[in-house]
């Protein structure tokens, strides 16, 4: 059995080199997303002040877009990052335009298209391969790939009694061919049980139906709630709205609206409570200021609670900062375990060719 996993882990691995590379590199540099957006966009950074309504957020993104209907705020999480209100982008285009207005003077601060700036250009690369559909499923099936290789490498690796030193060691002193050896084991039994998260998490999100139909096989998981929110009562404005969702979890972060489809419809608005990695918390609130349904994170069925941590599991979110660092780490180990598994294999076939010619 062992040589024939071998030869599958060898080859399979050879095969898909490049697109995991590719995949593990995009996927560190989006852990910490924010910050390098940020960094290469320096008129996001907004000046810590007081903050200003929502109803003047979306006024400014408003009369930026004047022609569009905003679906969408992706809340500020602190005083130096914008609010990013989301209309509808033109047809053909890869996502919506963000508008990004500063928290503190509801000033527009950047208007962009979402794909066409560099940190969300490597998020489409990273999640559908700048492909689409069809790009976003071949990811998921190198996600899948990616936990044969954690789980046969492991195999591959385990040491008989006696060893188990030895197969934690990484020699610099036998060659070029012995360290790469060495290195590709040791880093990829190091870091398994993070990539192993990495990879099944990141099938989940590629597959979710598929996903989830495993889950519910184990653990209970309840349906999707499905909530009208159209218009009733007379509106009230945006920001009383939101404060009467607000009152249902007073300590939880606001993190998201999503916006009515229709005048006088409602919202959906999600929070993050204490223990989330991502804000799973749902509260539906009317246009009129009416609570119509909820959904608190931490009382949803076990399923349910596994489903909702793939996300912040895929990029550490879920473990804070620490977290975070992990994942990072664990993409540039994947493009490392890519580079030594061609190169041992590039190495040992050329030593055979040799070795064939003396012969």
């Amino acid at each position: 059995m062992k040589p024939t996993l071998l030869a599958l882990h060898k080859y399979a691995g050879l095969a898909l080199a490049v697109l995991l590379g590719v995949i593990g590199a995009s996927g560190s540099l989006l852990v910490f997303h924010d910050t390098q957006d940020q960094w290469l966009t320096p008129a996001l950074r907004s000046t810590p002040g007081s903050s200003r309504s929502f109803d003047e957020i979306i006024a400014a993104a408003q009369a930026a877009m004047p022609d569009a209907v905003p679906r969408r705020l992706d809340v500020s999480q602190d005083q130096r990052s914008p609010h990013v209100v989301r209309f509808p982008g033109p047809d053909g285009a890869p996502g919506p335009i963000q508008v990004a207005v500063s928290p503190s003077t509801a000033q527009v601060l950047a208007v962009r298209q979402w794909g066409a700036y560099p940190m969300s250009w490597v998020y489409r690369l990273h999640y559908t391969l700048l492909s689409g559909s069809t790009g976003k499923y071949v990811v998921g099936v190198c996600g899948l790939f990616l936990l044969f290789f954690c789980l046969s490498g492991l195999y591959l690796w385990w040491p008989r009694a006696g060893r188990w030193r030895r197969a934690f060691t990484v020699r610099r002193d036998l060659g070029a061919f012995r360290f790469n050896h060495d290195l590709h084991q040791v880093a990829g039994v190091v870091l398994l049980p993070v990539m192993l998260i990495v990879a099944f998490s990141g099938t989940a999100l590629v597959f979710p139906a598929q996903v989830t139909a495993l889950v519910r096989a184990v653990l209970p998981v309840e349906a999707p709630q499905k909530v009208s929110l159209a218009a009733t009562g007379e509106p009230v404005s945006f920001d009383a709205a939101i404060d009467a969702a607000r009152r249902v979890f007073p300590e939880a972060t606001l993190t998201r609206i999503d916006f009515p489809d229709g005048p006088g419809n409602g919202y959906r608005v999600a929070f993050r409570q204490a223990g989330e990695g991502h804000g799973t918390t749902r509260v539906w609130v009317s246009g009129a200021g009416q609570v119509l349904a909820t959904r608190d994170a931490r009382q949803v069925p076990a399923g349910n609670r596994f489903l909702d941590w793939q996300f912040p599991l895929h990029n550490g979110a879920q473990f804070g900062l620490a977290g975070r660092w992990l994942v990072f780490v664990s993409g540039w180990v994947l493009v490392m375990l890519c580079g030594t598994g061609v190169y041992l294999w590039w190495r040992k076939r050329r030593l055979q060719q040799q070795a064939r010619r003396r012969r």
